[in-house]
Formats: structure tokens, sequence, C-alpha cells
């Protein structure tokens, strides 16, 4: 007697119910933070399409997950959509690996419920689960590409367009692609996919680079990350380690070195090596997946050199290039292109002790990223990431929001701002705002400064956040504490209220 498909699946089902469970209570439990914030508010308060296009500009991010956000706009203003359409989309990618990878449910398990798809890509809302979605996608139809090459490439240009990482393993991904087409005689495969097809697919991928690069590239007053002109491009030993380190970061989440610490860093660079060598070495006999793994992770590392060190959203994508390219291994033959064995030296010894070693390596990774995604899902529900939601509440119980409010450091006031959905004035820009865009126009203020701003006021008493306690007087204001917030996992979204007066 046959099983029925539900009894087969029963374990994937309920996996993912678990998944979805606990991302739920997750993101009802999660105040935000203003990386989270900053896109709603965006696309909640542009004032037209062409004002939308040019402050999402200063995001440094493609246009995909924003166009959502202002999709979800047009139906409500509550910013817990956003987090229910971040949910829905996180369960979507991992329905995918669930019921479509090919590795064992103990794996599937421990990856589901790792640091980065149940904390990072799943409570945090932000871009990145939209690009997990794309690579998962396309994991999934990779077989297709023998046909059609259309399918696959749409959902690189829409991975191409969610962030810079996307963008990053999509034109690898594209690389890979062209050369298993160019070299598949050797690789023993048979594309029946035209030429034309090809063609149209690489002008639909290209179509979709161009957005990307054209969204990635800031406005000439942008000060984002330094703007367009700061690369950092002389060569420094110990941001090399630094770098390199991420792969250690990203892959063993427990045991990770402080980056001031030289000796540190430069021990586990070279564990990093090691841990990249073997993974090579594994993929050796699959040159497309091959690589992919390598092109991927370099990419990744030269950026992180060049421009960003990130933390571990960002450089997290090195051991999503691991597991991608564990699930495209299960679609290729082995593969020789180049016998070393014919040089004498012992590589067939040692690839055979790497495969041998493969699956204790990858548990060691996968327990590794369990422990660190329990230890953050549970902080994250006793201690609140921001104390903004907090602020909120207090405002709204006390009818304190329907004072002037004047919030100070402004992007640490703006997610105050969605969860209010009310403007604040900001001494940086001397204006009412909620989202806040990194240009010139933007000027920092010391405490003397907001409080000569806002004695020019000519309505009072009003209501002054710092995200830090005031350390200034003004003869002609009366200034009384009323209290302060520093429950926050993020440092500098810790809240101090003041109500100020005109003295008479």
């Amino acid at each position: 007697m046959i099983p029925s498909l539900n009894k087969i699946r029963r374990f994937e089902y309920w996996l993912l119910i678990g998944f979805f469970g606990l991302g739920l209570i997750g993101i009802l439990n999660h105040a935000m933070w203003r990386d989270e914030l900053n896109g709603w508010l965006i696309a909640r308060d542009s004032l037209n399409l062409q004002d939308f296009w040019q402050n999402i500009r200063y995001e440094g991010h493609p246009i995909l997950w924003y166009l959502c956000l202002l999709a979800l706009n047009q139906l409500t203003t509550n910013p817990l959509a956003m987090q229910l359409l971040h949910l829905g989309i996180a369960t979507l990618a991992i329905a995918i690996f669930i019921f479509k990878s090919p590795f064992t449910r103990h794996q599937r398990l421990l990856f589901c419920l790792g640091y980065l798809p149940l904390y990072e890509y799943l409570i945090i809302s932000r871009n990145y689960a939209l690009g997990i979605l794309c690579l998962f996608i396309i994991c999934s139809i990779f077989p297709q590409r023998q046909q059609n090459y259309w399918p696959i490439a749409l959902l690189l240009a829409l991975l191409a367009n969610t962030n810079a990482y996307g963008l990053l393993l999509s034109f690898c991904l594209a690389i890979a692609l062209i050369g298993e087409y160019l070299f598949q005689h050797k690789l023993a495969i048979t594309i029946e996919s035209s030429r034309l097809h090809l063609f149209g697919a690489m002008v639909i991928y290209g179509l979709g680079l161009a957005l990307a690069l054209a969204m990635l590239l800031p406005p000439a007053d942008s000060t984002l990350q330094g703007g367009a002109e700061q690369w950092f491009l002389q060569w420094d030993f110990h941001r090399f380690n630094q770098a390199i380190t991420r792969i250690w970061n990203s892959y063993i989440l427990i045991l990770v070195p402080g980056d001031s610490r030289h000796l540190d860093v430069g021990l586990f660079a070279a564990l990093s090596v090691l841990i990249f060598g073997f993974w090579l070495l594994f993929f050796s006999d699959t040159p497309v997946v091959f690589s992919f793994y390598l092109l991927g992770s370099l990419i990744i590392l030269v950026f992180t050199y060049l421009k960003f060190l990130g933390s571990a959203r960002h450089y997290g994508h090195l051991y999503i290039v691991l597991i991608l390219s564990l699930w495209l291994r299960h679609y290729y033959a082995p593969v020789t292109l180049i016998d070393l064995d014919r040089f004498n030296l012992p590589w067939q010894r040692l690839r055979q002790w790497v495969k041998a070693q493969s699956n204790l390596v990858l548990m060691i990774i996968l327990i590794s990223q369990l422990l660190a995604g329990m230890v953050a899902y549970i902080r994250d529900l006793t201690l609140p990431y921001s104390a903004s939601r907090e602020v909120t509440h207090y405002l709204i119980e006390n009818q304190l929001n329907d004072y002037d409010l004047v919030g100070s450091d402004d992007f640490t006031i703006s997610p105050i701002s969605g969860y209010l959905n009310q403007k604040i004035y900001y001494p940086e820009s001397q204006a009412l705002g909620s989202f806040v865009l990194f240009n010139s126009r933007r000027r920092s203020v010391s405490d003397a400064d907001i409080l000569e701003q806002i004695s020019r006021f000519s309505r009072f008493p009003l209501l002054l956040i710092l995200n830090h306690p005031l350390e200034a007087e003004l003869s002609s204001l009366s200034i009384q504490p009323l209290t302060e917030f520093k429950r926050s996992f993020i440092g500098n979204e810790q809240y101090y209220l003041y109500q100020i007066n005109r003295k008479i």
C-alpha cells in the first residue's frame, strides 16, 4: 500500500506551519527600528510618484521592495501591514526550500530555524527576504533552463532589484549560466534553448540590471555610507583580514572575532580561508557550481573590503551562496575538466576526504546557525529591538501626541513617526518630516541648537524627544524631564522625553 502524499510530507507541512507560527509571534512582538520604517515612511509620505522616485534614490537600494511598500500604502498606513507582507514573503521562500530543495529533513529543519532565515530575513522587515525568495525560486526551476532561459532571466532581473547583494549574486549566476552554455559539450549537458531565447533572456536580465544600477547610483548630494565617492581603495592588511573573516562570521555565528583585535581577526581569517578552500574542493567536480560559489563568494568579499564591512544580514549572503551551491550541485553529474591527478599530487585522496567530511562540516555550520537563531529570536522576545514602539504607546496613552513634537537625532526618531503616523519636527532639517534622507541638506545640531530652534516656536507646550539626555539649557525655556526609555537592543534608539514651555 502506497502511503498518501499527506503522510509522506507531514514533516514538511509541520515545519512550514511551525516556521510561520514563530514568524507571526516574532513580528507581532518585534519593535521595528529606523531601517525598517524609513522605507515605509517614504512610501507613505512622498508627495507623488516623481517625489517617491527621488526619495528612494537616497536609500542605497534598488526599487522592488519600495514598490511593494508603495502598493501596500494605498491600502493602509498601518506599518503592521509591512510586517505581515514580509512574513508572507519569507514564509513563501521557506516553503519552496522545504518542498523543493534536495537537503535531508534534519538539514532543512536546521536551516529554517537558523539565524538568517528565522531572524534577519523573517523578523526584521527589509528587502532581503525578497532576494532569498527569488534565489530559491531560481533553484527550484533550475532544470527548466535547458528548454527556456526566460523564466530564470526574469527572476535574475527581479533579484538584481532587491538589494545590492541580490544584484551581485544575480550577476554571478548569469555568468555561470553563460559559461555553462558556452561549454555545454565539455560539461556533458544539452541545452535545447535556442540562441534567440538566450539573446532574449540576456536582454531581459540586462534591462533589470540597468534599472538596479540606476537606483544604486546615489544622487550627487547623498551622504549615505559616504556617498558615491567613498570607496576604500588603498591597501590595508587588517581590513583585508576583516573582510575575509566574514566567511567565518556568516557560516559560524558563534565565536565571532571583534574587528578591532588584530590577532583574533588574523586567526579567524586563516580559518575562513581553510573553510573556503574546503568547499571549493567539494565543488571542484561540478564546474558550473564551482564557478558560482567562487565568483559569488569573492564578489561579496571584494564589495565588503571596498565599500561596506556590514553586519550579519549583509555578509550573511556568503552563507546563502553556500546553501545555493549545495542545492544546485544536485542538478549536475560529476565532471572533471582538468585531471589534477596527472601532476602526481594527492588531489584524489584529498577530494575523497573532503566529500567524506562534507556532511559533518555542513551539520556543524547548520547547528551553529540554529544556536544563533534561537538566541536572537529569544532576545527579541525579551528585549525590544528599538524603544520607538514603547515611546509611541506612552505618547498615545498620555495624550501627548497632540503636542507639537520635536525629535533628534532625526534618523533615530523616524520610527516613532512611523508608529504614530504623524510628522515630527526635525532640527537637522528645520522642518516637519517623517522619513530621513541622508543628503547635504541635513545638518548636525547640538542640544543648544535644538533649544534655540524651539525658542522660535509660537505654540507651547511642546514635547522634545531625544536619543540622549539633554545637555543644554536656555533661559527663556522651562524644561521638565518626563520619562526615559532605555530598554532597546539598538543603542541609539533609547529615548528621553522632555516637556518644554516658554517662561513667563
